[in-house]
């Protein structure tokens, strides 16, 4: 009853919004239901992703939706290696020849050995080994510390199953001023033919002073993948707001800036989706410094609404279909 409840409760917010009479919203609420029995759309799909209201049918039948993405996800990727993306250590293993940052498992480690990578990294990310979307992550900074209460940090580091590496910066070129370390979102899809696919990239900034680009509402930029530039206005990921031309805090012009190593970017995605080609479908994180492109990490199950709500190319369902 309560999730039933929550999405009356969004249409009705939807609704008012954009002006219309009471008749109006129950033929809203009707094919809300009808779009989400038919095609999947979850509440989020057709009020926020979408703007369900405006669909036609034939857009309907194309649309991307969240019941697609899950189907997508169960039929492409094989649960038996997905660990292989989840567990950032084995993740980091895996990937090692598209990594350039030194890292560190701390319950693998001996305290000489943390004290020998925080003596050439004092400025270090903590990462839950298992944990997603910048959950839990930490920022510490050993300049000054006492040996007791260096033993005191290692010993939480332990304890929470951590994962230490090197704190990176973006490239001086797509550098927007925020704390947080800014990062591309690429989606990949393997075919039956063992062909890896580019569909989809955004770059993801983040505001204020969050330690992660997800984190506080990250606005995220289409990517023209042909070309390598930020095609369109940023949206705010939490709120869904958009229009962002210029970067908040930023006066540099964000729309139509050159990602640099862009190439080499592709090539990287391309090269970590076939070290896995039993998980077909994953969205990639990637760092760009200036001297080298970064894997962050693979995700099996990327968010999906990023293939509706921005950039020039969307109906993206025909086309997934397509390569399954």
């Amino acid at each position: 009853m309560g999730r039933i409840k929550s999405r009356i409760n969004k249409i009705k917010s939807y609704t008012h919004q954009i002006g219309l009479r009471r008749v109006d919203r129950i033929k809203v609420f009707i094919d809300y239901v009808i779009s989400n029995l038919c095609y999947g759309f979850s509440i989020d799909d057709y009020v926020v992703k979408g703007n369900g209201y405006t669909l036609s049918k034939y857009e309907k039948k194309r649309f991307f939706t969240l019941k697609r993405a899950f189907w997508l996800q169960d039929h492409v990727n094989n649960p038996e290696y997905i660990h292989l993306l989840e567990n950032k250590v084995e993740a980091l293993s895996l990937f090692k020849d598209l990594v350039s940052r030194s890292w560190l498992y701390t319950p693998k480690s001996s305290f000489e050995e943390f004290k020998a990578f925080v003596n050439m990294t004092p400025v270090f990310i903590a990462k839950p080994v298992g944990g997603q979307e910048g959950e839990g992550i930490e920022k510490h900074s050993t300049n000054g510390v006492s040996e007791e209460d260096l033993k005191t940090l290692f010993n939480h580091l332990v304890k929470d199953d951590m994962l230490i590496e090197e704190c990176i910066k973006a490239h001086d070129d797509i550098h927007l001023g925020t704390t947080a370390l800014s990062t591309f979102r690429i989606y990949t899809m393997i075919d039956k033919k063992g062909e890896v696919h580019i569909l989809k990239a955004k770059y993801r900034v983040g505001t204020g002073d969050a330690i992660t680009d997800t984190a506080n509402g990250c606005i995220a930029y289409p990517i023209s993948i042909k070309y390598g530039v930020i095609e369109g206005p940023g949206i705010n990921e939490v709120l869904y707001s958009d229009n962002y031309f210029y970067h908040p805090g930023c006066d540099k012009l964000v729309v139509g800036m050159k990602i640099p190593m862009w190439d080499s970017v592709l090539e990287i995605v391309a090269k970590a989706a076939k070290k896995i080609p039993q998980v077909r479908y994953v969205g990639w994180d990637i760092a760009i410094t200036n001297n080298s492109v970064e894997i962050i990490e693979g995700n099996h199950n990327p968010y999906h609404g990023t293939f509706e709500i921005m950039g020039i190319e969307r109906l993206w369902w025909p086309k997934l279909k397509a390569l399954i």
